[in-house]
């Protein structure tokens, strides 16, 4: 199945801010249905880490699991939550209901607005599809910059069968008509583990792996 480059409506700047929470609720509910949640979570607390920087952080959902573990483990974190969009971003602080563990902060993730090894990890989830193959290579740099422990990926896997049980979530059991047209489209867009890796080794990490996750996604990481 070949990558294809097309706009998905949640990364439209005019897009509709209801919708856009309403997408947001779809994406949480298949986070936690279908493996996007645990895999961040374990792979988060395997290693060292008080300071993550969440890049593409959307609804941040994925940082407030985040804390919860972190709470439940009587371990420190402190979440920086990254977005290009402010639209999105006022989504995100809504529902963090004044967290102050959790920081917002509107930037590209091609080009991080902090110092080399600033953070413990850096986390991107469900977000590298949305770059490009030139865009994403930078993306996993400044990743892997600004990480002093390790850079994690987490997203779709591309597949025809992955394709299919997008549309028959989009169908079946998104709410919103965001999804229904971003969630098959966004499989689409993602990239091979194949494909991952390299984009990581040209980006200058030094043993990217990619790990085939249940569900359809994938985690691509540096090393362990």
């Amino acid at each position: 199945m070949e990558r294809i480059a097309a706009a998905e409506l949640m990364d439209d700047p005019a897009v509709d801010p209801a919708e856009l929470a309403r997408n947001f609720d779809d994406i949480e509910r298949a986070n936690r249905w279908f493996g996007g949640t645990a895999p961040v979570v374990r792979e988060v607390f395997a290693r060292p880490a008080e300071w993550v920087l969440d890049i593409g952080c959307g609804s941040a959902d994925i940082p407030r699991a985040l804390l919860a573990e972190a709470r439940r483990r009587g371990r420190r974190l402190e979440i920086v939550c990254l977005d290009r969009s402010e639209a999105v971003l006022a989504i995100a602080r809504h529902r963090a209901n004044g967290d102050a563990a959790l920081r917002f902060t509107r930037g590209d993730g091609a080009a991080l607005p902090f110092p080399d090894a600033s953070f413990d990890i850096v986390t991107c989830t469900l977000a590298l599809h949305h770059f490009e193959p030139a865009e994403a290579v930078a993306v996993l740099r400044e990743m892997r910059r600004v990480a002093r422990v390790a850079p994690l990926v987490f997203d779709l896997r591309r597949s025809k069968l992955a394709h299919t049980a997008a549309r028959l979530y989009a169908s079946l059991l998104a709410t919103s008509p965001l999804t229904r047209h971003d969630g098959p489209l966004s499989v689409q867009r993602a990239y091979t583990p194949g494909e991952a890796e390299d984009l990581a080794r040209n980006a200058g990490w030094s043993a990217p792996s990619a790990v085939a996750l249940p569900f359809f996604r994938l985690l691509l990481r540096d090393g362990f």
